[in-house]
Parts: C-alpha cells; sequence; structure tokens
C-alpha cells in the first residue's frame, strides 16, 4: 500500500488505476484489487471521473504526527506575525525522505491560487525548503549521488556541480530561494528552523508571484520569525525531556 501512495505526489495529485499501476509497478490486477481495499479504508479516494486521490485517513494520521502536531502549533502564530510583515504566503516545512512536506501554509485573501497546499510534497533540489534541507545534510554528506535531478522547469537545476553550487551559497549565506524552478510565476525565499541539538526541524519560507528585488530586505524578517519558532520548539523539547 505504502508503494502506491508513494505514486502521488504535487505533480500526480489524481491518477487513474494504468498511472497508478506504472508508477507503482504493481501489475493491473492487483493494483486494482488494493486500490478497492484502500479506498475502503479511507487511505485513497475515487473520483467521480474513475480517477484516485489521497484519502481522507492519510492526511489525519499525518497530522497527528508528534513532531508535525507541535511544530504547527507552535509555528503558526509566528507565521502569522509574518504574514502582516511580508504580505506573502508563509509556508512551513518539514523533511519527508527525499522530499519537502508542507505542513502548513498561511496567506491573505488577495494571492490567487496556491502552488502548493499542506500536504503536497517537493522535490528538494527545485523548492527554496528543500534546499534547506539539503544545505544542511538532510541526505548525507553527499546528497547529490541519491537524488534524482529531475528538472520540474526550464529554470530547474538539474546539474550536480551547479546545485552544488547552490547549495554552498545556502550554507555560507543561511537561507535559499528557488526562481520558477518549482513552478513557473512563483518565487521561494526560506530560512532553517532549528531545534534542541542544532538540527533543522523544519523550513520556513515565503512564496511571492514575483521577483523579489532585493532578498536581503525580507530575510531578517524570516530569521527573526525563525529563531522565535525555534526557541519555542527548544523549550518544548526540553519540557518533553
Amino acid at each position: 500500500m505504502v508503494q502506491i501512495l508513494r505514486t502521488f505526489d504535487q505533480q500526480h495529485r489524481r491518477q487513474t488505476l494504468t498511472q497508478v499501476c506504472r508508477r507503482s509497478g504493481i501489475p493491473l490486477a492487483t493494483c486494482h484489487r488494493m486500490l478497492r481495499e484502500m479506498s475502503r479504508l479511507g487511505l485513497v479516494a475515487q473520483q467521480q471521473d474513475g480517477q484516485f486521490t489521497i484519502g481522507h485517513l492519510v492526511w489525519e494520521l499525518g497530522m497527528l504526527s508528534p513532531v508535525q502536531r507541535g511544530l504547527r502549533q507552535v509555528a503558526a502564530p509566528f507565521m502569522q506575525d509574518l504574514l502582516a510583515a511580508t504580505r506573502q504566503i508563509v509556508n512551513l516545512f518539514v523533511l519527508d525522505t527525499d522530499r519537502a512536506l508542507l505542513v502548513e501554509r498561511i496567506s491573505g485573501s488577495a494571492v490567487g491560487d496556491p502552488f502548493a497546499v499542506p500536504g503536497d510534497r517537493l522535490p528538494l533540489h527545485t523548492s527554496a525548503a528543500g534546499k534547506i534541507f539539503l544545505a544542511h545534510g538532510a541526505l548525507g554528506e553527499d546528497p547529490l549521488r541519491v537524488l534524482a535531478l529531475t528538472p520540474e522547469t526550464r529554470r530547474s537545476i538539474a546539474h550536480p556541480s551547479r546545485l552544488q553550487e547552490e547549495l554552498d551559497l545556502v550554507g555560507q549565506r543561511g537561507w535559499a530561494t528557488t526562481a520558477e524552478e518549482q513552478v513557473d510565476g512563483a518565487w521561494g525565499l526560506a530560512v532553517p528552523v532549528f531545534g534542541f541539538n542544532g538540527e533543522v526541524l523544519a523550513a520556513l519560507g515565503i512564496v511571492t508571484v514575483s521577483p523579489l528585488e532585493d532578498p536581503n530586505r525580507v530575510v531578517p524578517a524570516l530569521k527573526v520569525t525563525s529563531a522565535a519558532i525555534s526557541r519555542a520548539m527548544v523549550g518544548q523539547q526540553m519540557r518533553e525531556n
């Protein structure tokens, strides 16, 4: 079942039976039987057009994760302050295997349709949050050897040496950007959120629909918010331990 669930991502939110079979590598008859059972359990949902989507149970269970639940509760008020300061979409990501999982999104009423919604898993190399995780060793000391650098747009950085240069820069300055690398018409900026032992718990970022003329004007607000969330999370971790 996990093999089937992993076929769903931001680019494949709705899939036909054939697509699920092809992407999972599971034979048609077996895949069909498993999808029926998963639909009964609420792990997937079959829409009126016959296509399958992720079911409500997956989201409900994911939100019960202690890290995600605690992080979202702690971060939400600070994210509201960041929204007021920047007037941009504010996102919070955690690392999910080899993807950046969006766990919280806060925006105003005039930002248009979202580029990503909570529950979406973005490639690490094309998202600002993902670059934060990579630059801080999320996949080990040599992540580019195991990461599939599939381009999402014409501006995606898909060459290992070029991406390594970008990650080195992220490590030096403490923040990451993307420029229409994940989806056309979207620019991102992200900073890390740290835990008790200095580990990166999450990535806090904003998304804009036009290029930031000077990221350095926004970075301080992001870093102040990130530091506040980090302090709150460290305090929570210390109380729990």
